[in-house]
């Protein structure tokens, strides 16, 4: 079936990482499908590390990769000055984020709905700054302590030429058998930080700091089960640093996303902005570690991004 481009899209920009794997498979995908509405639309290339055009004007960018690479991507849209709504083609390893608002990750049907949909919808954006630069925006979920040293070991195995393949293919699941072993290691030690929180200032330890835009993480994970990506809010989420037995079971009830009716050791807040202080500890975001910045500043941008989403969603 061929695309049926709307008349209101003239010009679709296709944001690439040309470092993924699985992108450049859906990338033959994609040279395949553009064929067919050559003439009817102008199709323009960049990869996510190209300097971003400054004059560069389209009815709809599309990001294609995996979470991280939507993060670059919406760092790239943003240094253009480009606010045409953005659509996202999943081709990453779990593809967290999409799965999160409901978009399908079946390539075809990615492309189907990345370049044929009209209908839209805007979602808040979470803007960051690492130790006073400015670092792009979040849309998903940003984290500290044990779940940020288990996606560094993560990365760094599905980047390993031996054992690459099975990692990627393997996807969410392995991210589970990893934060298994930290548990059956009795590696869940306690983190400090120094957190603001509209204002408010006081210090927290634990092992898990979640900072939610939308309430999942990779690995099947609710960490922020009230996190929603319309209320203009950002939700912080610390879990205790428990024994073995007790992690278990915490485990278990954040994959369920029943913890906060379960327990009452967990600190929970919704909030619009927030500063931390950490010592030089890994930071996720968005399914990629940002290296190991000591001062994090997040702030809600209420519906500052235009998503092309199938209304059925």
């Amino acid at each position: 079936m061929g695309l049926d481009i709307p008349e209101a899209i003239r010009s679709l920009l296709l944001l690439t990482n040309p470092g993924s794997r699985r992108a450049k498979e859906i990338h033959r995908e994609l040279e395949s499908r553009v064929a067919e509405i050559a003439g009817s639309c102008q199709v323009i290339w960049r990869d996510i590390f190209s300097p971003p055009d400054q004059e560069l004007a389209v009815d709809r960018a599309v990001i294609v990769g995996g979470d991280g690479t939507v993060n670059l991507g919406l760092k790239w849209l943003q240094e253009a000055g480009i606010t045409a709504p953005v659509a996202l083609i999943p081709a990453g390893t779990g593809n967290n984020l999409a799965r999160g608002l409901g978009l399908p990750v079946d390539a075809s049907e990615a492309i189907r709905i990345a370049f044929c949909t009209v209908d839209t919808r805007r979602i808040d954006a979470v803007g960051m700054t690492y130790d006073g630069a400015t670092r792009g925006l979040m849309l998903q979920v940003a984290a500290a302590g044990i779940p940020a040293h288990i996606a560094r070991r993560f990365d760094q195995l599905r980047h390993m030429p031996v054992i690459s393949y099975p990692v990627r293919w393997i996807g969410d699941p392995f991210y589970r058998l990893l934060a298994l072993r930290t548990i059956a290691s009795n590696e869940n030690r306690s983190f400090e930080w120094d957190i603001d929180i509209d204002g408010e200032s006081m210090e927290l330890s634990g092992s898990a700091l979640f900072f939610c835009n939308e309430g999942t993480i990779g690995g099947g994970f609710t960490p922020c089960p009230k996190a929603n990506v319309n209320d203009g809010l950002l939700d912080v989420c610390l879990l205790p640093t428990l024994g073995f037995r007790e992690t278990l079971r915490l485990f278990r009830q954040v994959s369920a996303g029943t913890h906060l009716d379960s327990r009452d050791d967990i600190f929970y807040r919704q909030c619009k902005r927030v500063r931390l202080k950490q010592s030089s500890y890994p930071f996720l975001v968005d399914g990629d570690i940002m290296g190991t910045p000591e001062v994090i500043e997040l702030q809600s941008f209420p519906a500052s991004i235009e998503l092309v989403i199938p209304e059925i969603s």
